[in-house]
């Protein structure tokens, strides 16, 4: 094939078509010839470049690029900048000012003194590129440290008591099978069998705060309202605490407050249970932490209720916004919880212990997370309490709160919703049953209490089911704040606007709305775990996914073969063929047969060399255990987005679609 040049085409028309914008300099930096290009780049046409092209640097940038260019403007030197323009639409655009050789002077005829050429060319898609691989890394390794930080308090948590476990149940054999019967020491023994019996208790928490968080961000958690009478009700929970609450010599009053009788609140519908575990976590830690306080020890638990959603209790309390994600986890409009009134039942647990400072507050509900790092060292705890406690609250129709200064003790406050209803005779008349394995853990603690003549000491915290009445923390709609209320109100208005500016943030993908469901993409799910691999079959497919199942390596490379995928889900760790085993041998056949189907690596190793076997192996991308619907789905789709943007720059036919995005309801694996 001959091709003929045109010789009527102009070095003009020549330049017009360049997609970057180029022009000719003299030594004075005067424009002398530009093209096309380059005047939409620089949309203020002057004689001298300098000056029109500052003007359209945004000012953000103008100082940075302003100095820059005059220090390499004095020395001749080649210059490259990046910026982004000022004008609506702003753009990032690199220019290059590079001298001429001589010999390319002469063609331009402009004499001695140099020539200069300059490009501009808009880099804003390989710019947003480079963002989002910062915000991807950014987040991955800030997920790597939170989860290794997780880890190790959870390992802290759960050895700190099997060891003290062990070395009580030596004490005991030791006591038994090492003395006469009547040497065997019964307060050593008790005391013994009383620490089991608390480090049973702080792992059993821990236990179920992990799994509830789990359930919670897997929307697996499920309500069962019943009926009950809150008032009465919730004296249950409470009363587990009489043994270590005189044992740490800790006054206590439980209380209702007016606006209980006021509302009218007799039985309602509700999960009291779920209700309970709030109240259990915000009273462990009340515990925890006034035992440490000096002077008087005291904790008041009081109960109150409205019948407008509350925006504080007790006054000084300001509960948190919920936000949109929290409202849409209500779950207390199904038709189980019938059709009464609706009314609010708030909670309080004020204690005078040690207090809890300002920025403290303002993480404190933050997913393993504590007031200050040194907490779960001091204290104990896995930082997941306050956290599952708020999306409990969320769950069923409420918010969280607290107020609290250093050394002024804290007062955490909840409310939940509920629905008024009739109490048939002998129906729900019962109060809910403690676990056995509390009830074991109550009786051996209040043992211990009696052995070392604490019954004798201290008076027994008084719980009544009918709790006297208290005007104490009334709730008083635009009534005066004191100083604790405005105190509160500031800080919770700083947690709302940065929730809310979180929320709002775009990420720089460059997509303005996001889709709550899929668009059929068919995902090859690979996973050896079966309970694993249905629950996230079923998450997916109800989210518009078109899911396929392989239960190891071998599996998904035989799938692979015979259908095709829009992206795989490949776990690392399975039998017959693991998945790096499973990932080479799907790209080397693509070597023959062309194509490429992206695969995200999904995996419990978090370490660097066990990611870059993973990246060597041929995966695209990996995301770790725990992870969020959110998280998966969104790299689901960059990945299926960025497969379709490589053969829409090739000119093929076939495209993906470009509006999918990811869901913004959070689940975790198991």
């Amino acid at each position: 094939m001959t091709f003929t040049f045109n010789q009527n085409v102009s070095a003009q028309q020549l330049a017009d078509i360049l997609p970057n914008g180029v022009a000719i300099l003299t030594h004075r930096y005067e424009l002398v010839s530009v093209n096309r290009r380059f005047q939409e780049l620089i949309p203020y046409p002057t004689l001298n470049f300098s000056e029109g092209w500052l003007r359209s640097v945004h000012p953000d940038d103008y100082d940075r690029v302003s100095a820059g260019y005059r220090e390499v403007a004095t020395s001749k030197q080649p210059l490259r900048l990046e910026y982004h323009t000022r004008d609506p639409d702003s753009i990032w655009c690199v220019m290059t000012l590079d001298r001429l050789d001589d010999k390319d002077v002469q063609c331009f005829g402009l004499g001695d003194g140099g020539v200069f050429i300059c490009t501009i060319a808009d880099i804003t898609p390989e710019k947003k590129a480079e963002l989002l691989q910062r915000q991807a890394a950014k987040e991955a390794q800030d997920r790597k440290k939170q989860q290794e930080r997780f880890i190790d308090m959870i390992s802290h948590e759960i050895r700190n008591p099997i060891s003290a476990i062990l070395h009580c149940t030596e004490d005991i054999e030791e006591a038994i099978y090492n003395k006469k019967p009547d040497e065997i020491p019964i307060k050593d023994i008790s005391e013994a069998a009383e620490t089991i019996s608390l480090c049973i208790t702080h792992q059993k928490k821990i236990v179920n705060d992990v799994l509830t968080f789990s359930k919670l961000d897997a929307s697996m958690l499920l309500l069962s309202p019943r009926k009950v009478q809150p008032q009465r009700h919730l004296t249950t929970p409470l009363a587990m605490f009489r043994p270590e609450l005189r044992k740490q010599k800790i006054e206590f009053e439980y209380k209702a407050d007016v606006s209980y009788t006021e509302c009218g609140i007799d039985w309602v519908m509700a999960d009291l249970d779920r209700m309970s575990q709030v109240l259990i976590n915000l009273l462990s830690n009340a515990i925890k932490f006034t035992a440490k306080s000096e002077g008087h020890r005291l904790i008041r638990v009081s109960v109150g209720a409205s019948i407008e959603r509350p925006p504080s209790y007790p006054p000084n309390i300001v509960f948190f916004h919920s936000g949109e994600s929290g409202l849409r986890r209500d779950a207390t409009n199904n038709p189980e919880w019938g059709t009464g009134d609706v009314a609010y039942i708030m909670v309080a647990v004020k204690d005078s212990g040690i207090g809890i400072t300002e920025q403290a507050q303002k993480r404190l509900f933050e997913r393993f997370n504590q007031a200050t790092p040194k907490t779960e060292s001091i204290y104990g705890g896995s930082g997941l309490g306050l956290n599952v406690s708020r999306k409990l609250c969320h769950l069923h129709g409420g918010e969280i709160g607290v107020s609290s200064k250093k050394s002024h003790g804290s007062t955490f406050g909840f409310f939940f919703k509920v629905r008024r209803t009739n109490s048939d005779a002998g129906e729900g008349d019962k109060s809910p049953d403690i676990p056995a394995m509390d009830k074991l853990c109550v009786d051996i603690q209040t043992m211990g209490n009696k052995m070392r003549g604490v019954n004798q000491t201290t008076e027994e915290p008084q719980i009544p089911e009918s709790p006297p009445k208290d005007t104490v923390f009334r709730t008083e709609s635009g009534g005066p704040k004191d100083e604790n209320t405005l105190h509160t109100e500031s800080i919770a208005r700083e947690v709302n606007n940065e929730q809310m500016k979180r929320a709002n943030e775009e990420p720089p993908s460059g997509h303005d709305h996001e889709k709550l469901t899929g668009n059929g993409q068919r995902i090859l799910l690979v996973e050896d775990n079966i309970i694993n691999r249905r629950i996230m079959s079923r998450k997916l497919n109800t989210l518009g996914f078109d899911i396929s199942e392989a239960s190891n390596g071998k599996e998904a490379v035989d799938a692979n073969k015979n259908t095709p995928f829009d992206c795989i889900l490949m776990d690392q760790q399975m039998p017959v063929m693991d998945g790096n085993c499973a990932t080479r041998a799907i790209r080397d056949i693509e070597k023959e047969s062309g194509g490429h189907v992206p695969i995200l690596g999904v995996t419990a190793n978090v370490r660097d060399e066990q990611q870059k076997e993973m990246a060597d192996a041929g995966m695209d991308d990996i995301i770790h255990k725990p992870y969020g619907t959110h998280t998966l789905v969104e790299k689901i789709n960059h990945m299926i987005l960025k497969e379709g943007d490589k053969y829409t720059n090739m000119d093929k036919t076939v495209q993906i679609a470009s509006s999918r995005t990811a869901i913004t309801e959070d689940i975790i694996p198991l």
